[in-house]
């Protein structure tokens, strides 16, 4: 689907809210390589074809200068603040690139892949489903 057809299913004059979180884990033995790239090219994407606006988008990189690190209680925080912020119709984007896991699900005798909860790694490794 092109670009334009995207921007014309966003209504206008309604926000366009993004929280986007890039974990690379860095001299860590789960280090990774490219998701704080990964979200940087998002906001670049976000900002120049669908409209977003810089102060619309909240960046958390466990780079050591990022202001806002990707603890799991810092992706929960700005979770809830794009959430906060929304009005009906609005457009609310998460973006996430690091680790992911896979946990048993609550209340299951038989555990399969399909009973089993997703699980996002914040830098901090506390875990959000």
């Amino acid at each position: 689907m092109s670009d334009t057809k995207w921007e014309g299913r966003m209504e206008a004059g309604k926000k366009r809210l993004a929280t986007l979180v890039g974990c690379n884990y860095r001299n860590t033995s789960n280090e990774l390589h490219g998701c704080i790239n990964d979200v940087v090219a998002m906001q670049r994407l976000l900002l120049s074809r669908f409209g977003f606006e810089a102060h619309n988008i909240t960046l958390l990189t466990d780079e050591p200068d990022s202001p806002v690190q990707p603890t799991g209680s810092n992706i929960r925080r700005s979770l809830q603040e794009m959430i906060r912020r929304a009005d009906p119709g609005d457009v609310l984007l998460f973006h996430y690139s690091g680790h992911g896991t896979l946990l048993p699900a609550h209340g299951q005798s038989h555990q399969t892949f399909r009973s089993r909860e997703e699980a996002i790694v914040p830098c901090d490794f506390n875990l959000i489903t």
